[in-house]
């Protein structure tokens, strides 16, 4: 053996007994650190459904800020249900939503309402937001892309970002409490699919309350669009559970 060749060997293998496990990689810290502070990565892998239950106030164009209800239902990987119900000049209008794999269908005050290529979209925009907000997906399984956005302001409490992408997906950036790691923001570009138009949203989350089982649950939403409020939301009810039966996904 040449003894170019063995020093050049000799050095691969210094090199490798002395690297780490594994190289430094910021933005996956964070995550892991989120992933702990949210109740750790057993309770968030095994809990891949959820219920919901809100009221507050959501502004709509030319009619102002109303009143609304919403119970909302998910299953990890493509099923969701949202009901909502809201008062405008004292008339209740009930919105249903549901999505289930690929079957997707909306209801408005009873009437049934054709879900266009755009709603399509909206929806399962709406369902990988889900699954990278419960933090497990982004953090270990494959398919997903981290990179550490770095330090700013929620509500002037210091944050730390991650962007998180994916083949085919919109980017979504998840900033975390700097003291607590608890989940503070989520913030991507959304499309609006009765307009056409893309805005940018903000989804503040805060007054987190961990439940019996270990879940952090935050108890009040705010969304922004554009950096305007379109909804303040109090939660009422939130609970993960391990699955939910198909039949909650369907009318």
């Amino acid at each position: 053996m040449s003894r170019v060749l063995a020093s050049i060997l000799s050095a691969v293998v210094v090199c490798a007994a002395s690297a780490p496990a594994r190289a430094a990689d910021p933005a996956k810290d964070v995550l892991e650190k989120a992933i702990t502070a949210h109740g750790g990565a057993d309770l968030l892998a095994k809990n891949k459904a959820g219920l919901l239950k809100a009221k507050g106030k959501i502004s709509i164009p030319g009619v102002g800020d109303v009143d609304f209800t919403q119970e909302a239902a998910f299953m990890l990987p493509d099923k969701f249900k949202e009901a909502v119900e809201i008062t405008i000049m004292g008339q209740n209008i009930s919105i249903l939503t549901l999505a289930n794999g690929k079957d997707f269908s909306i209801e408005a005050g009873g009437q049934k309402i054709e879900v266009s290529d755009a709603i399509r979209d909206a929806l399962k925009d709406g369902v990988h937001m889900i699954t990278v907000g419960r933090l497990i997906g982004p953090a270990r399984e494959k398919g997903f892309e981290l990179s550490l956005i770095g330090e700013s302001k929620v509500d002037d409490k210091p944050v730390v970002g991650v962007r998180v992408s994916m083949k085919g997906k919109k980017d979504i950036s998840l900033f975390f409490d700097a003291k607590t790691h608890l989940l503070t923001k989520v913030e991507y570009r959304a499309n609006d699919p009765m307009s056409g138009n893309e805005h940018n949203e903000e989804r503040i989350f805060k007054e987190y309350k961990k439940d019996g089982e270990g879940n952090m649950i935050p108890q009040k939403i705010v969304v922004l669009h554009d950096g305007k409020k379109y909804l303040e939301a109090e939660i009422t009810e939130g609970k993960y559970l391990e699955k939910l039966a198909d039949a909650e996904f369907k009318k």
